[in-house]
């Protein structure tokens, strides 16, 4: 992928399924997915898994198209393809960091925000870094690191800057395998392990975000770093919105991102079949949710000492080894999916409506051990290199969990740090 010296990326308006391979490959896989019915329940079929993996791993390309099914990239946008900032198999994205701080590779995002949870009144909900010809480049961003904590800046802002009550915080892409099988705890399981009023006395709160409905009543957010969707189809169709600029049918803006004050990027082609209809079809966001919701979480061998000392220090009041399934079975991902306030060293500049500024989703530990191995950086922004710096950020209700770490022997600190990297 190439970009220009602005950091938007040159994208010719041209068509990959022209060429022989890719065209028959991505002329199947979409008429597969426009014709056949959206899947009905949660175990869904091989096909429908099958066609999703190709939906995810499929580039976009900008309208107009010769296969419109397969078109509206961007105007503005951050990649080309969902596996692209999920490399590996919906993998985490990279995190690292060149030589002028820029961001050395694809899955690590500038989130843009307002108190009151609105975007920036131009540049929207996130500096998008590509755009299409024709349409003027947001910019791009850097981070300086000042005692271990990444600090963003926006580098060659092509709207102006940033409102004054913008507030910016990094987000890195999460790894997503297994993390569908959430879908199938209920919200009372994850009710029953709030603990608001700190009962047991352990400094471990802990509290599910209550997504409102429309119609009345909410549903328990499991997913994103602030538990801000409820299932996948709604965290995938964000990621349409804001990371390829895409239209769903519970995203239906066909500009993504742009705002008013964006008027080329509002004016430019999109990728719709007619009017009111969403660039991607409910069919196609079904079979990437089929995709995502058959991943396993990569095993680990188990070690009884590890487990013991990972229960001993607290590390297993907020991450907790395995949740209940509807129906019997368990996911085991290492987390409550709660909020917990992780104290002033993690918060970000503010707070949204629903979730505080150092109020965090408890990550789910399982797949840490490929993170590690591909040196993609922990927590939210990318900023420890392993479990021990990760550990050591935790303040607010884990500052507890922190001291009985700190706590060990070297033997036993060894064996718990051994552990927790090799799930």
């Amino acid at each position: 992928m190439s970009r220009t010296s602005g950091g938007a990326a040159e994208a010719p308006i041209r068509d990959p399924a022209k060429t022989p391979r890719s065209g028959l490959i991505g002329s199947v896989v979409l008429l597969c997915a426009l014709l056949l019915p959206a899947p009905l329940f949660a175990e869904d079929s091989r096909l429908d898994a099958a066609i999703g993996k190709a939906l995810f791993e499929r580039p976009w390309v900008p309208a107009p198209s010769s296969t419109r099914a397969n078109d509206g990239l961007g105007p503005l946008f951050d990649a080309r393809s969902c596996s692209a900032c999920h490399p590996g198999g919906a993998g985490r994205g990279a995190a690292a960091l060149d030589a002028e701080g820029r961001p050395d590779g694809l899955g690590m995002v500038l989130s843009l925000f307002r108190a009151d949870g609105a975007g920036d009144p131009v540049y929207g909900h996130r500096l998008e870094t590509m755009t299409l010809p024709g349409v003027p480049a947001e910019g791009t961003f850097a981070v300086a690191v000042e005692n271990g904590r990444r600090i963003p800046r926006v580098e060659a802002p092509g709207y102006g800057p940033l409102d004054a009550a913008t507030h910016v915080s990094l987000r890195t892409a999460p790894d997503l395998r297994g993390r569908g099988k959430l879908e199938r705890v209920d919200d009372a399981a994850i009710l029953a392990l709030e603990d608001l009023d700190d009962r047991n006395k352990d400094g471990v709160r802990g509290r599910a975000r209550r997504l409102a409905h429309a119609e009345g009543g909410s549903t328990v957010g499991r997913f994103g770093w602030k538990a801000s969707h409820a299932n996948l189809a709604s965290q995938a169709s964000e990621a349409f919105a804001l990371d390829l600029g895409l239209s769903t049918p519970l995203r239906m803006e066909p500009w993504g991102d742009c705002t008013q004050a964006q008027a080329a990027c509002r004016s430019a082609p999109h990728g719709r079949d007619g009017e009111g209809e969403p660039e991607i079809s409910d069919a196609i966001v079904q079979r990437i949710v089929a995709y995502l919701r058959g991943l396993k979480a990569p095993a680990s061998e188990p070690d009884r000492r590890g487990a013991k000392l990972f229960a001993a220090t607290g590390c297993a009041a907020c991450h907790r080894p395995a949740l209940p399934m509807r129906g019997g079975g368990k996911v085991a991902l290492y987390t409550d999916v709660l909020l917990h306030e992780m104290g002033e060293g993690l918060a970000d500049p503010a707070g949204v409506p629903g979730a505080g500024a150092g109020e965090w989703r408890t990550a789910p530990l399982a797949g840490l051990s490929g993170a590690l191995a591909r040196g993609t950086g922990l927590l939210h922004d990318g900023r420890a290199a392993d479990v021990a710096e990760a550990v050591r950020w935790h303040g607010g209700e884990a500052s507890g969990a922190r001291a009985r770490f700190e706590a060990l022997g070297a033997r036993e600190r060894r064996a718990l740090l051994d552990y927790v990297s090799s799930l």
